[in-house]
């Protein structure tokens, strides 16, 4: 369907030069309109679902902290080593030659060499070994959780159950993936291009944290000793002092690994030293607790924000007068605003002159009787797409607006369906609108009730007090009914309160004969398929669309339930003028 379509922006030209092209009039200031656009469109639907979204970013905030409050907390330490390539020199070589040496130079492919070897299964095997972290729980398998044991149940039902295993197989299954689980904590990278190498390591506890982490920078240092002591064995002399200082740079590693605590010992026979040993970490660092709420917090606004916007490219729900003129080319007359003082009522624009809603009825009266000059009566029908739209009690308020200028006006109810209007004004009427158009007689009158002196009223149905209802054969485009509209707009302007499209199809029926038709529409409840349906209807049954009037539906809705309570509880004693044919 397309609603960008020229046909449903074509506005005829006046019928017998009654009203001029009609330009928009809005009682709001211009710019405040933010349906104008798709971002202005969006910024609405995130205003009119402020309340759920603020639920939703409370909600994922909330699930944040309770992370934050379950998680188990970890501690971060880290140990720094620095490269250091040493001469080496053969056996019985003089301090001459040693002078004379140069420095190896370090490349930064051997810098990186170095960090897989601090990573490698051999250097982390030994302390996981030394220290026995197999039998620590810390590091022992967990097991499967709930979701991973109902797929294994899933699972066996399935497929064949596996054989079962030996208590060895199961033990030595257990340490391997406690070996994993401790090797996963350790984390080794390189100071940007310096050659010093940082080992970090997550663990429960601090002191825990702290002498793993040394233990593993001493096994590394321990490793780098043991590979100069082969070196210095394989030499032509063997020279006793030298393995005994190698036994010593040994044993200090050793102890270094078992205890997690580095020593000022000198290791001149490793690559490598410890330049920062890991301290006792003094705060937990894991689960970070400000990075997860703000995560949280922007993860609650960004989601909310997109499913907002993917509502709304579906909503296909009226929500401002730009979304009107947008997407049906087709303009909003004017837009009426919630009333909020008090019962509304069939005369709340003469009776309350100063509330938004009686300025909106000022600005619609202005549109379509008073935009030009105009050289005889007109005929206005309001209509909405579907019941409820408040199309009785907007020309009830039209129609007395009009009256208190001075300016001769009928007001008929033409919904036979549903004739609130008469229920309120005129249910003692004798005659009505459905008796003329099933009358034969095309020389009758519209059976007018005089209210004031410059309006009278046209009853939908007679004895509605009573409970009678109209025919539902009666239709309102008899010639009957043309020709007494035709003499009653002749003598003063006609505003008809019609029946809904979705319930009849009189509006088309009788559009036709009458100088335009409004549309009714009520905010953030009739759809715009509905509403471009309802535009192309009436064009094909020559009927000139004058613009569209979008207002809201709560108070609407609420004063048409008291009207008809009031109308089945006393009405009886309502003293109204008969209706005279």
């Amino acid at each position: 369907m397309n609603y960008n379509s020229p046909s449903l922006a074509r506005v005829d030209e006046p019928r017998h030069g009654a009203l001029p092209s009609l330009e928009h009039i809005d009682m709001r200031q211009a710019g405040s309109d933010p349906g104008g656009t798709l971002i202005g469109d969006l910024i609405g639907a995130i205003r009119r679902r402020a309340i759920p979204l603020g639920i939703w970013i409370l909600l994922c905030l909330a699930a944040g902290i309770g992370y934050v409050a379950v998680a188990q907390q970890e501690f971060l330490a880290n140990a720094q080593i620095a490269l250091e390539p040493r001469v080496r020199l053969p056996p019985g070589a003089d301090a001459a030659a040693a002078a004379s040496a140069a420095a190896p130079i370090l490349d930064s492919a051997q810098a990186e060499s170095q960090l897989q070897v601090i990573k490698s299964v051999r250097n982390l095997r030994y302390v996981f070994d030394t220290l026995n972290l197999d039998a620590d729980p810390a590091y022992a398998d967990k097991g499967p959780g709930l979701i991973g044991r109902f797929i294994g149940g899933i699972l066996r039902l399935v497929l064949a159950a596996p054989p079962p295993i030996s208590p060895e197989e199961a033990a030595m299954r257990a340490r391997e993936m406690a070996f994993q689980n401790f090797s996963d904590r350790v984390q080794v990278k390189r100071l940007g291009q310096s050659y010093v190498l940082e080992v970090s390591f997550r663990g429960l506890t601090p002191a825990d944290t702290a002498r793993l982490t040394n233990s593993i920078a001493a096994s590394y240092i321990r490793d780098q000793v043991l590979v100069h002591a082969v070196s210095e064995q394989r030499g032509t002399e063997f020279l006793q002092g030298r393995i005994s200082l190698i036994q010593a740079e040994k044993k200090a590693a050793d102890e270094a690994v078992a205890t997690g605590v580095i020593t000022d010992f000198q290791f001149p026979d490793s690559d490598a030293r410890i330049v920062g040993a890991a301290l006792t970490p003094l705060a937990a660092s894991y689960p970070q607790t400000k990075l997860i709420v703000l995560l949280g917090l922007v993860f609650g606004l960004v989601s909310g924000v997109a499913a907002i916007a993917v509502l709304h490219n579906f909503d296909r729900t009226i929500r401002s007068p730009g979304q009107i003129r947008r997407l049906l080319g087709v303009d909003c007359l004017v837009s009426v605003p919630r009333f909020k003082t008090g019962r509304l009522t069939d005369t709340t624009a003469v009776t309350q002159p100063d509330t938004e809603f009686a300025l909106a009825m000022r600005l619609l009266r202005t549109v379509l009787f008073a935009a030009g000059a105009k050289s005889h009566q007109v005929s206005i029908g309001l209509v909405g797409c579907q019941e409820g739209e408040g199309c009785s009690t907007l020309s009830a308020n039209l129609a007395h607006l009009m009256a208190a200028s001075g300016s001769p006006l009928a007001l008929v109810d033409a919904n036979l369906g549903q004739p609130d209007l008469t229920r309120r004004i005129a249910p003692r009427a004798t005659a009505g609108l459905d008796g003329l158009v099933l009358s034969a007689s095309t020389g009758a009158d519209l059976p007018e009730a005089m209210l004031t002196p410059s309006l009278s009223f046209v009853p939908a149905v007679a004895g509605v007090v009573t409970g009678r209802k109209a025919d539902p054969n009666a239709f309102l485009g008899t010639q009957a009914m043309r020709s007494a509209l035709s003499r009653l707009s002749a003598r003063r302007d006609v505003i008809l309160d019609l029946p809904a499209l979705d319930a009849s199809p009189d509006a088309q029926a009788i559009g036709a004969v009458l100088t335009g038709v409004v549309l009714v529409a009520t905010l953030n409840r009739t759809k715009l398929d509905q509403l471009s349906e309802a535009i192309r209807a009436l064009h094909s049954a020559d009927t000139r669309v004058l613009g569209i009037v979008l207002n809201d539906p709560m108070r609407f809705r609420k004063a048409r339930r008291l009207a008809r309570a009031t109308a089945s509880a006393g009405m009886q004693n309502q003293s109204q003028p008969a209706a005279t044919s």
